[in-house]
């Protein structure tokens, strides 16, 4: 699914990556889970393109639905990894930290079980670590194709980033800001909930991060691409508060 010019949205339906065409180059925005490499390959040849023509993979932050296959994406096209540096560690030992909250505030909620058992299916009860990583910080415009600018915004984990494609008009908000919550299944711009973030209270001051830009498209790592632009996805989500 072609979500903005050059962009497709590749989903497992729990977890979103993307693939960013550019000049007969391809970019990864995160990785899906280690049996999305699947998914992965099929995208790539319906669209005409070659794995090898993967320039790089660039990870939102350091957890096991959005690092999936990324391990193997590298050392299969060869590509460079890149994450926050703050996230580093985490991606390359498999060592997330804890979480603010616990699930078992979630047990009524039939969500849970159903994006449990997705994600273990698909292999994401852990982290397959990535051995090889560049690192980005906040406000780095990386030389790679699209030309993504960081934006930092911790609190899901200590790396968690958004990635802005200005030119583009889309922002790639990983799980700084989603539209549909894996837990309770809510819909709607939200912060991800308390038993999957590093520091709840933290993510919502980090929603400050994304004031005054302007994005027509955001793509988060779970629900559909919100159009109504960022600015109103910020206002929701500020009004929907933690979970």
């Amino acid at each position: 699914m072609e979500v903005a010019k050059g962009i497709h949205r590749l989903t497992d339906d729990i977890a979103n990556f993307y693939l960013v065409e550019e000049n007969g180059k391809l970019v990864l925005v995160d990785a899906g889970t280690p049996k999305d490499w699947e998914v992965f390959t099929a995208a790539v040849a319906r669209l005409d393109h070659r794995i090898d023509e993967l320039d790089a993979i660039l990870l939102t932050h350091a957890h096991a639905d959005h690092t999936g296959f990324a391990e193997q994406a590298r050392t299969t096209a060869e590509a460079r990894v890149w994450i926050h540096q703050a996230d580093e560690h985490a991606v390359t030992t498999g060592d997330v930290g804890g979480r603010d909250g616990h699930l078992l505030s979630y047990l009524f909620r039939p969500q849970l079980y159903r994006t449990a058992v997705s994600l273990m299916r698909r292999g994401a009860s852990k982290i397959i670590p990535v051995h090889e990583v560049s690192t980005f910080q906040d406000g780095e415009v990386l030389d790679v194709p699209g030309k993504p600018r960081v934006i930092h915004a911790p609190g899901h984990t200590e790396g968690s980033s958004a990635l802005l494609m200005e030119g583009r008009g889309a922002i790639f908000t990983g799980d700084v800001i989603a539209t549909w919550n894996p837990l309770t299944g809510r819909p709607g711009p939200q912060i991800m909930p308390a038993a999957m973030n590093h520091d709840s209270e933290q993510v919502m001051r980090s929603l400050g991060a994304l004031d005054g830009i302007t994005a027509d498209v955001v793509l988060p790592g779970h629900g559909e691409p919100w159009t109504d632009g960022l600015g109103e996805a910020l206002r929701l989500a500020r009004d929907a508060g933690p979970s």
